[in-house]
């Protein structure tokens, strides 16, 4: 009877002991692809797309010092020249006025700065493409195109003429009209003053794996704006790291002595006609459509393509297989011409 009795009781406690095991084993974890191995995670496997995510993955960039984006209109007739202030821009245009003339619009975020100019008038291509980043647009005048449809489109107007002169001041040292200039700091002060909503500029995606022709350290592209009357021709050469801007052949400096250069290099084509206005021959340009583009990023060549489907839209950039293009980070400058012709390639001398 003993033995019976004790059988029974190492049955019941062998039943417990493998009651309790399996109860163990259902609370641990089940392996996953991402569980650590050696202080080392899994490789992706093949096939998942993983292997592309460093291509186009968001990078992390220091805050801006502007609470937002301003953009501002900047002559780039001879006379005016050296400008100041666009060394600090995230983002510059250059299209053509007028006659082989042609204008900066700077878009300042990253960076304040306290002077930026001289400060020139707008054109109607000029509003519909700042209506598109939202940012209060500083200029003095403009055609009475551009000055309608600031109104029609309820640009975050900073007319210096107009409606906000106490926000930007003449350098006695230069002639009129090429001695107009702001600040980022008054911009503010005066979008705030007016109750612009101040938006942050959005940033362009990031990238490090560049695929496309390879250019060799002083590569040479320029740009021909010029005209029988005036000459203009723009270069920009590629030292290793990045391009530096010449015009005429001649270095391009600011008026405090920093030279120009473009982490990212774009070139795009617009549809562009010519409309004489009392003797003035005044360009007129579709920056609201399609066009196509040629990117320099870094010692890469690649092509694509941007958009813009409204004045209120922003323009987009997108690579040859049709997805949003991405960029190194710096600054950068985007050229617009009326078609390739204006555009050669060579070696720097």
């Amino acid at each position: 009877m003993k033995r019976v009795v004790m059988s029974i009781v190492c049955i019941v406690l062998m039943l417990l002991v493998f009651v309790s095991c399996a109860k163990e084993e259902q609370k641990e974890e089940p392996f996953s692809q991402t569980q650590i191995n050696d202080g080392k995670k899994e490789a992706p496997q093949e096939g998942t797309g993983d292997e592309n995510k460093d291509k186009k993955e968001e990078k992390e960039l220091p805050p801006p010092e502007l609470p937002g984006a301003v953009i501002v209109m900047i002559d780039n007739f001879s006379k005016a020249r050296p400008q100041i202030g666009l060394d600090k821009a995230d983002i510059v245009y250059e299209m053509m006025a007028e006659g082989g003339i042609t204008r900066y619009m700077a878009i300042f975020n990253s960076k304040g700065a306290d002077k930026i100019g001289p400060i020139r008038s707008a054109r109607y291509y000029f509003v519909e493409l700042a209506k598109g980043y939202d940012a209060p647009l500083a200029h003095a005048g403009g055609s009475q195109e551009a000055l309608t449809l600031a109104y029609e489109l309820r640009i975050k107007d900073l007319d210096e003429i107009y409606n906000a002169g106490s926000y930007f001041w003449r350098d006695k040292s230069r002639k009129m009209p090429h001695n107009l200039y702001t600040s980022t700091d008054e911009l503010i002060r005066g979008a705030k003053a007016k109750g612009y909503e101040l938006v942050p500029l959005e940033a362009l995606p990031l990238g490090e794996d560049f695929r496309g022709e390879k250019l060799d350290q002083g590569a040479e592209i320029t740009l021909d704006y010029s005209t029988a009357q005036y000459k203009n021709v723009v270069s920009w050469q590629y030292n290793g790291q990045e391009y530096e801007r010449y015009v005429n052949g001649k270095k391009y400096e600011t008026a405090d002595n920093i030279t120009i250069t473009a982490d990212n290099l774009l070139i795009i084509t617009a549809k562009t006609k010519t409309k004489v206005v009392d003797g003035v021959p005044l360009s007129e340009i579709d920056i609201i459509g399609a066009g196509e583009v040629r990117y320099y990023n870094g010692e890469v060549l690649s092509t694509g393509n941007w958009e813009k489907t409204s004045a209120s839209s922003n323009i987009v950039f997108y690579d040859e297989q049709g997805e949003k293009a991405y960029f190194k980070p710096g600054q950068t400058w985007i050229q617009v011409v009326s078609d390739w012709g204006k555009v050669s390639r060579g070696e720097s001398k």
